[in-house]
């Protein structure tokens, strides 16, 4: 297929037309636009001279790489993540797949329509890019074009990787929770293994080597000059072993979905059943109640929220199993974190260790959270569930209170697990107790924080699909926008407008507790609680406001 034809593919231009027109990707491209034009013109010099040696432009060129990273990595996977179950729901996947159109153009059409919106949508921050050129201390060819191409490699793995969860989800909030999970594995957590196994050699280390290419923060802090901090733990990934993970991850995506979009594996076999006895069936039912562990429950108590039990046996992640799942996976990695504290493996202190635990929690906190409270009310919404609610003898205020504590009951039993990190670093390092306290205490607000303005997106949208993007956005701003205005302090922020975003955000208050790497000289607590509080208060009243408001008579 050549560039005409190419560009002739219908998939193509009615993707590509149909998300142009879209307001939201209007809205995000003016944002990113502006977001790094400012960042450039907050640190632009007064003097009309140019410094080839200085750190200055650097130091603006550095926050503005990774405000643009960011942006591609909460926008760039939500197009793709709904763009074959969308269509497997409104019944025009089968049309297509059986259509003269092969899969494979079917495929292009799709990555290569989210793959040139994400192009324009980083093409807008390159004359901020150019700017910082123009002030002198970074090159074209070292700083530059490499940017640029981790930015396209970027937007080719994460579209592949959206497309491939959307071919085998079944429903597209489903679709949008698995493919932010992953990303944040393949962005965070995948650093993990070569933090623990440090600067050894062999078998173990080739794989967390290669395991850490799959992340593009080690490509950006190689092009931004900050490699010494990946160095210092014993990542020797650049950018260039980036590009060929993602190209390789890409070519993997594609075919696992190209093998899903097959006409054949739209056919499903269904069960024809068979003809019993009533006498011989009637017996066995009566038997096997007596050891049927899924016979009918018992009432629900009347001290109990029904709202909240309702969301506990029909939620997934609510389902017993799901959480002893959750919980023993959080307990192992705190525990695996404090071993290598106390042992040794890593040359790292008790504090950056449990700053690490800290970050950990977050990023289940952001993970499940958001897919957790989105769906309290626009699922029910876009069900029609809410109108039997409304139709109960059930308050709202009983109807919110249960539907608040199933999210808020669920992260807190996944922040109790990683407890155990933490009794055990106070026996090793007793002076450290009182800190303990403390990231307790913020990490329960934290994840206040989460339920409250997830649950807040939820009541004002319509789709949960639609509430589960929001939720991830206005939470990543929150938690990773101020970590990017701590990452430009000094230039171009200052310390003050530093110290008052960072108390925006629970996890900042929690990392200075501990005095982490960079967070040493900031003083978060008590303000952060403060703070903190009255943002779980003031999404409080808005969301009572609101149900108040969807629950009166038409």
């Amino acid at each position: 297929m050549n560039s005409l034809s190419l560009l002739k593919n219908p998939i193509l231009q009615r993707e590509l037309i149909s998300r142009l027109r879209s307001p939201k990707a209007l809205i995000a491209i003016a944002l990113v636009a502006i977001v790094s034009c400012t960042l450039v013109l907050m640190r632009w010099p007064r003097e009309a001279t140019i410094d080839l040696v200085s750190q200055g432009s650097i130091q603006v060129f550095r926050p503005v790489a990774y405000a643009i990273a960011i942006a591609i990595m909460m926008l760039t996977p939500a197009f793709p993540a709904t763009a074959i179950v969308s269509e497997r729901r409104k019944g025009t996947l089968v049309l297509m797949l059986n259509s003269p159109t092969p899969p494979w153009v079917i495929y292009i059409g799709k990555l290569l329509a989210n793959v040139l919106l994400s192009v324009l949508l980083f093409s807008v921050s390159l004359p901020a890019i150019f700017a910082c050129y123009a002030m002198g201390g970074i090159s074209i060819p070292g700083n530059i074009v490499p940017l640029v191409l981790i930015f396209i490699g970027m937007a080719f793995q994460y579209s592949a990787l959206g497309l491939w969860v959307s071919s085998r989800s079944q429903s597209i909030d489903a679709s949008l929770r698995w493919t932010y999970g992953i990303l944040l594995g393949m962005v965070v957590l995948s650093i993990g293994p070569t933090v623990l196994v440090g600067k050894l050699s062999g078998l173990k280390a080739w794989i967390a080597q290669a395991m850490t290419t799959l992340s593009p923060i080690p490509a950006l802090q190689q092009v931004t000059g900050a490699q010494g901090q990946s160095q210092s733990i014993g990542i020797s990934t650049g950018w260039i072993e980036f590009l060929i993970m993602c190209a390789v991850s890409t070519l993997g995506f594609a075919l696992a979905t190209l093998y899903k979009l097959q006409p054949t594996m739209m056919d499903r076999s269904r069960d024809a059943g068979k003809v019993i006895e009533a006498t011989q069936s009637s017996w066995l039912r009566r038997l096997s109640y007596l050891v049927d562990p899924n016979r009918r429950k018992s009432g629900i108590p009347f001290w109990l929220n029904p709202v909240m039990v309702k969301e506990f046996r029909t939620r997934k992640f609510g389902r017993l199993h799901w959480l002893l799942r959750l919980i023993a996976g959080g307990a192992i990695v705190s525990i695996l974190l404090t071993v290598v504290a106390a042992t040794g493996t890593v040359n790292w202190g008790v504090d950056r260790i449990a700053s690490s635990m800290v970050i950990m929690q977050i990023g289940f906190l952001l993970l499940l959270g958001p897919s957790l409270g989105a769906n309290l009310i626009a699922s029910e919404v876009e069900s029609g569930g809410w109108q039997l609610m409304r139709a109960s003898p059930i308050s709202p205020w009983r109807i919110l209170s249960g539907k608040l504590l199933s999210t808020f009951l669920t992260l807190l039993l996944l922040l109790l697990a990683t407890l155990p990190g933490y009794v055990m670093m106070s026996y090793i390092q007793p002076a450290i107790g009182g800190q303990v306290s403390n990231v307790i205490i913020s990490l329960l607000i934290a994840t206040a924080m989460v339920t409250i303005l997830s649950a807040c997106v939820s009541a004002y949208s319509k789709t949960s699909a639609a509430a589960t993007a929001a939720s991830y956005a206005v939470l990543l701003v929150i938690f990773a926008g101020t970590l990017l205005i701590w990452l430009g302090r000094g230039n171009p922020f200052g310390p003050v407008f530093v110290e008052r975003a960072l108390l925006l955000n629970p996890a900042a208050t929690a990392l200075a507790e501990m005095k982490a790497p960079g967070f040493e000289t900031f003083q978060l607590i008590p303000n952060g609680w403060y703070v903190g509080l009255s943002i779980c208060a003031a999404g409080l009243v808005i969301l009572v406001l609101r149900i108040a408001r969807l629950t009166r008579p038409d």
